[in-house]
């Protein structure tokens, strides 16, 4: 497991995080750490701060909150008598465990779920399933990382779109957007299958040569945008609540720990009480965007560098096989990709002996997704995130 984490090289700009625990560790502190230490590491440790402290530091902005307040939540119910016997932190490593096992469990049903409706081939969702569980980044999905809740959360929602529960469909959406910020991109799946039902709307009244009624085509619009506000409004609200710690005049340092406060000092982090924070005077105060080119470097390009080879070569597998995925799709369903995936399916792809010899046109948004995260990744992304 160590040396997986270590495989994984980071460009982070300041010293390794690793803030203090606060309390001397026990012997149950020692078991824990021994046994679970290996799932706190890296983006890992951010996430338990998040949870155990909130947002004390400017850097810890570029992890989404969704995560650490389930670790919280759990930590503070169902595991609440091991606060007795060890320190706070080992419990919250110990919640982190157990909710990323669940929902990757759950997250596996949910892929596999999806997979025989878009599919429509049960062996080949079931193997689907399958390499998304042996798949050696799998590890990140049993860390103290957002992936396996994000995951989750995704599929339940592609799941809900594909047997059009919409608003169950938005709900998980909008979730997904506070565990991750890639959440937001979620919303294309619901533009998309808004598109292509009201074409196939269209199409039907042109058919059947009857008027078209404009208050149905309006309430149909009218539904579309409270769906997507309401994909947006987790994400907007985990940026307020960042706004009002950080852009907040009236925050002291007696807010914070004094092992807290000590260790931001000595690593030179920016705290709330430090005054306003740069993006704070934006005329759209995000500050994901402001942190993630900041702390991480990211932006167009910005991760072309000669030290960054390993990554490019660690993340290279799984870039080509994608694109070998979009160009075999692309090569199959090529008049319906130029129509964007809105005309009716048509023949699906051949089935035979539960043998599929490509990937049917149901599958058109999620290559779609794949492309899109594929392209920004490579751009913009540390290229090694590609693998999880």
């Amino acid at each position: 497991m160590q040396v997986v984490f270590n495989c994984i090289i980071r460009d982070h700009d300041a010293q390794v995080f690793n803030p203090p625990k606060g309390v001397d560790q026990n012997i149950a502190d020692v078991v824990v750490d021994i046994t679970f230490g290996g799932f706190r590491h890296w983006d890992g440790v951010y996430f338990l701060h998040i949870a155990e402290h909130g947002y004390t530091y400017e850097n810890t902005v570029a992890f989404f909150p969704l995560f650490p307040l389930i670790v919280r939540a759990v930590a503070n119910s169902a595991l609440f008598v091991l606060q007795y016997c060890m320190s706070y932190a080992s419990v919250l490593l110990i919640s982190a465990v157990i909710v990323n096992t669940v929902c990757f469990v759950l997250s596996a049903v949910a892929l596999y779920e999806l997979g025989r409706i878009v599919l429509a081939n049960d062996v080949l969702a079931y193997r689907a399933a399958q390499f998304y569980c042996i798949n050696p980044a799998s590890i990140f999905f049993s860390a103290a990382y957002s992936e396996s809740c994000f995951a989750l959360l995704a599929f339940r929602g592609m799941l809900m779109l594909e047997r059009n529960c919409w608003m169950s469909s938005a709900v998980f959406f909008a979730l997904s957007a506070a565990a991750r910020s890639n959440g937001l991109v979620n919303i294309g799946f619901v533009l998309h299958r808004a598109g292509r039902d009201m074409v196939a709307w269209m199409l039907l009244y042109v058919q059947s040569r009857a008027k078209l009624s404009f208050f149905g085509f309006g309430l149909r619009v009218c539904q579309l945008g409270i769906l997507l506000v309401l994909c947006v409004v987790p994400f907007g609200a985990c940026q307020y609540h960042v706004y009002s710690v950080f852009c907040n005049l009236q925050a002291s340092y007696r807010d914070l720990p004094d092992y807290v406060r000590e260790y931001g000092n000595k690593q030179g982090y920016r705290m709330p009480y430090m005054g306003q924070s740069v993006w704070c005077s934006a005329w759209l105060p995000l500050s994901y965007s402001y942190i993630q080119r900041s702390h991480w470097n990211v932006g167009f390009l910005n991760y072309y560098k000669f030290k960054q080879i390993p990554n490019f070569v660690l993340a290279a597998p799984m870039a080509m096989l994608c694109i070998w995925m979009i160009v075999s799709y692309v090569y199959k369903h090529m008049s319906h990709c130029l129509h964007v995936g809105l005309l009716p399916y048509g023949d699906a792809c051949h089935v035979k002996k539960n043998q599929c010899h490509c990937l049917p046109k149901t599958c058109f948004v999620y290559v779609a997704h794949a492309a899109f995260l594929l392209m920004f990744g490579i751009l913009y992304m540390h290229v090694q995130v590609m693998t999880i």
